[in-house]
């Protein structure tokens, strides 16, 4: 367990942590004047877009296991949204490229969390088939 301001935390609100932070970073950026928009020294727009997107849902679907299609629902929504709210932004504008950027990112990030969730379920499985098949055959 990891300690914030003395209160000892688990992995699931570490997450919970980071993915909210990384929610309210991907508001910002995204309604913010261009000129006031936070990025990334040498990385284009668009890896940025991916990596928050990619950051925020990975972190949530490690914080909230059983809600990634309610997760998967907000990514898309929150993307297209967030694209329409830049319409009342004078300095920004809407792009579908922009969208399906974030929503690939999101969809990159629920997906690495449950293939690794998968392949720890294997792995704990593993031991267990191995035990049963240390006989000899019967003939």
């Amino acid at each position: 367990m990891l300690r914030l301001f003395g209160r000892e935390l688990s992995l699931r609100r570490w997450a919970a942590l980071i993915g909210w932070g990384a929610v309210a970073v991907v508001i910002v950026a995204t309604l913010s004047p261009i000129g006031a928009r936070p990025h990334i020294a040498y990385l284009g727009p668009q890896i940025e877009r991916f990596a928050a997107y990619l950051v925020a849902a990975a972190a949530l679907a490690i914080a909230y296991p059983a809600r990634k299609g309610v997760i998967l629902l907000c990514i898309v929504a929150g993307a297209a949204g967030l694209e329409l709210a830049q319409h009342f932004e004078a300095s920004r504008h809407a792009r579908a490229l922009d969208m399906l950027v974030k929503i690939m990112g999101g969809l990159s990030g629920l997906a690495v969390v449950t293939l690794c969730e998968r392949l720890s379920w294997k792995r704990r499985l593993a031991p267990a088939a191995v035990q049963h098949t240390d006989r000899a055959p019967r003939s």
